[in-house]
């Protein structure tokens, strides 16, 4: 290397070095607060929805469990669960029946809307499980072949059965989820009754939406 190689080649050298020493590291302390902000705001904003969720799901069970509607509802169903008597009860003749099956109806509501609240991230799953999680189970099995028969629905105008899986679907769903003895209901778990016989038999919509304009 002769004298004017190595005067540049040192030059070169000493630009890179002057580059590296003049970067501005306090430059990246602004983004990385801004991120860690954003990240505990995050945190923040999460646990206060699951606190929410926690309150909410206390609330409900509270209110629910303390108010003699429900207490009614909760004695009718234990009867007939214990005596299995749910079937006499898509074919109520006498006024005491058609009072139970509006009792035993309400119950299911109150399971099918939790889980709606449940799946929609309104109640806290966790909460509600470590609750609830064996009667829950319990009641869906206990239910199940009633369910199935009131899933079946006679169209007059077609003179067909028609399979409402959506009745009590999120119900299903919970249940199944927390649980593998649950039971599992299909259009194919039972075949439709050989006749209509009952209040709950009459049609339902579809819940398909119509493509007519308002």
């Amino acid at each position: 290397m002769n004298c004017s190689e190595q005067i540049a080649s040192e030059a070169t050298q000493t630009l890179v070095v002057c580059v590296a020493s003049s970067f501005n590291w306090i430059g990246l302390v602004g983004p990385a607060v801004i991120l860690m902000s954003v990240a505990v705001a995050a945190y923040g904003v999460a646990m206060a929805r699951a606190s929410t969720r926690q309150r909410a799901t206390l609330d409900m069970i509270e209110k629910v469990e303390s108010t003699p509607y429900y207490q009614e509802q909760n004695s009718v169903f234990s009867y007939h669960r214990r005596q299995n008597g749910f079937a006499k009860l898509h074919s109520p003749a006498e006024t005491k029946d058609r009072e139970e099956r509006r009792a035993i109806l309400g119950y299911l509501n109150h399971y099918e809307l939790v889980s709606i609240g449940i799946r929609r991230k309104i109640l806290d799953e966790a909460f509600y499980r470590e609750w609830m999680r064996g009667p829950f189970v319990r009641d869906w099995n206990a239910a199940a072949d009633f369910i199935q028969r009131e899933r079946w629905k006679w169209d007059a105008q077609s003179e067909k059965w028609d399979y409402h899986h959506v009745l009590f679907e999120n119900f299903q769903k919970m249940a199944c989820r927390w649980s593998e003895e649950a039971i599992v209901l299909t259009k194919s778990f039972s075949k439709p009754p050989e006749a209509p016989s009952g209040p709950g038999d009459e049609a339902l919509p579809d819940g398909k939406k119509s493509d007519k304009s308002a």
